[in-house]
């Protein structure tokens, strides 16, 4: 784990009174922890996967905008100005970090009907907010259509010759062999993707960068990956941890969550039977992501397995049942009826 001296950023803060640490959720990307100062509580975050100020300042940029919109249903990130006015603060060593306020709740839960269709409402009303800003800052991070340009360095084939030089071969063969598969079949899919509609988006939407109080979602977390991107990514995102959770009940799930997103924004009928491409696609993003934090040496062999393992699961249940799919993705958020 990543040690950091947290005087180094919080004493750039005018907090006004001593200030203590206890230790928050912290991801791959970032080291985060709960700030106690008197009666006030903060979220420090200091970023541990670059040192790149104009990719917070365009995230802050983002924030700000959705904060300036009066009629949110859920609560966002606040950033705390430093004592030079600045919302990006940076140590000696060059690392940066953020302070912003905190939002009161829990992590809410993959069995709770209330917070699957919440964060369906949530998502929804975070679209239409997205849709509205219109940031000066340019997106640093390329769309999921753009696979092939962002993971030029692995080729279908190397795929494979990774797993081989991590150990993952040839127990999980079949599971990187069914990713090479799919990414070959996305090939004639790309283009059509990029061709539905775009707007802003979070990027990584899910219930882990969620807050909920009682049955209630009320904030949404971590837009370090916002960009621009097609609209109906953010609800793939956020339907792989749907069918990641467990062996059964995904249906019943995905669909209480597109029933709140439909109760509040409609998509196009090609927006809509296009998620379960997009499903596929955002496993290959994360599947291509980790080989490349391996090859880097930023991970152990284990946490690329998890990940081959989870992409290869999600995409096999995806394309089993891609037909029910569409068809409630078509009912439920374009309002397009089923067939009988």
């Amino acid at each position: 784990m990543i040690q950091h001296d947290f005087s180094t950023f919080l004493d750039q803060y005018e907090l006004g009174v001593p200030w203590e640490i206890a230790a928050g959720d912290s991801g791959m990307n970032n080291t985060t922890r709960i700030v106690q100062a008197g009666n006030n509580r903060y979220v420090l975050r200091i970023y541990n996967n670059h040192q790149n100020k104009s990719t917070v300042l365009l995230e802050h940029e983002v924030l700000f905008g959705l904060l300036e919109q009066g009629n949110r249903h859920f609560d966002i990130p606040k950033p705390v100005a430093n004592r030079a006015g600045q919302t990006v603060t940076e140590a000696k060593d060059g690392k940066l970090a953020t302070l912003c306020h905190f939002i009161e709740g829990k992590r809410p839960s993959v069995e709770n009907i209330s917070h699957i269709k919440g964060l369906g409402i949530a998502t929804a009303a975070l679209c239409k907010g997205l849709n509205a800003i219109r940031p000066q800052g340019e997106p640093i991070y390329d769309p999921y259509y753009k696979l092939e340009q962002s993971y030029e360095a692995i080729s279908i084939p190397a795929m494979l010759d990774i797993a081989s030089e991590a150990g993952l071969l040839p127990e999980f063969e079949e599971q990187v062999v069914c990713l090479q598969q799919e990414r070959e079949l996305l090939q004639n899919d790309l283009k059509s993707i990029a061709e539905l509609p775009r707007q802003w988006i979070h990027g990584d939407l899910n219930f882990s960068n969620s807050v909920a109080r009682g049955d209630a979602i009320v904030g949404l977390l971590d837009f370090e990956f916002c960009t621009v991107d097609v609209r109906a990514m953010e609800l793939a995102v956020v339907i792989v941890d749907l069918i990641d959770w467990a062996d059964e009940g995904q249906l019943e799930r995905i669909a209480l969550f597109c029933e709140g997103f439909g109760s509040e924004l409609r998509l196009t009928a090609e927006e809509a039977s296009g998620i379960t491409l997009l499903l596929k696609l955002r496993m290959l993003d994360v599947a291509l992501h980790f080989m490349t934090r391996w090859r880097e040496q930023l991970d152990e062999a284990a946490v690329l397995q998890k990940i081959v393992i989870q992409a290869a699961k999600i995409v096999k249940w995806t394309g089993s049942n891609e037909r029910h799919l569409k068809a409630l993705f078509l009912e439920l958020l374009a309002g397009v009826d089923r067939p009988l």
